[in-house]
């Protein structure tokens, strides 16, 4: 396991590398948010706020596929604000690796095991509240868990699973991807320029691939999170 420096908070120890990037991916989504609606337009909209209502749309259709006439512009909000979150935090690690007298100083947050399951949990609470919100604490409770109630168990027990696997699948893709970077940098730097145009070129293809790997993780994380939700806000008699 890389080393990294550790940053006490509250008595829960922080990785300065994963604190650095979390950031980072907040400033860049906020940054985004503010760049896609400065000008919006109603006669004339431009190619930012094109691309804005193209990715609220496909985040409707992703709501819409799973929660049917139970849509609302609160889920497609969340929706595209995990979609940029992590979208951004799987990608910034991507550019470079900064590892200085063996500790890391910079990765994926994404890459960090805690950070995917606590974005798991947090999907799970918010899809709680969501739930709650909507049918009364007794109401949810027993729509979603205890219909009838000799399937408690197994319905807690799909709901602990379902935070796991989301977690553990975006994890394993963006912390492979990064080990792969990590091996094909050390590949092309194994013999100095001698075998840079071996690994250059491996590098470049393993980015893109990269790219398209983040982004599409994303959108699972996404997807299968409002397959979760609907479980919890959409309730058939």
């Amino acid at each position: 396991m890389e080393s990294t420096i550790l940053i006490d908070q509250l008595g829960l120890p922080i990785s300065l590398n994963v604190l650095l990037a979390l950031v980072t991916s907040v400033v860049i989504v906020i940054g985004l948010c503010f760049l896609f609606t400065r000008q919006l337009s109603v006669d004339n909209p431009g190619k930012l706020q094109l691309t804005l209502e193209w990715l609220v749309d496909v985040m409707r259709g992703i709501i819409k596929d799973t929660m049917g006439d139970e849509t609302t512009n609160t889920q497609v909000v969340i929706a595209l604000t995990v979609f940029l979150f992590i979208g951004v935090s799987n990608l910034v690690g991507l550019p470079l690796l900064v590892d200085a007298h063996e500790i890391s100083y910079w990765k994926s947050p994404t890459a960090d095991l805690a950070v995917c399951l606590t974005l798991a949990v947090t999907m799970n609470l918010i899809s709680q509240y969501l739930g709650i919100r909507k049918y009364g604490l007794a109401t949810h409770f027993r729509l979603s868990y205890a219909k009838p109630a000799i399937l408690l168990p197994y319905h807690v027990l799909e709901d602990l699973i379902n935070i796991v696997t989301l977690s553990l699948r975006l994890y394993g893709n963006i912390f492979a991807g990064e080990i792969l970077l990590k091996l094909i940098a050390e590949l092309g730097n194994m013999a100095g320029v001698a075998t840079w145009p071996i690994g250059i070129p491996i590098q470049i293809i393993w980015q893109g691939f990269s790219v398209f790997v983040g982004i599409l993780q994303a959108y699972i994380f996404v997807n299968l999170s409002s397959v979760y939700m609907s479980h919890k806000l959409v309730h058939h008699d």
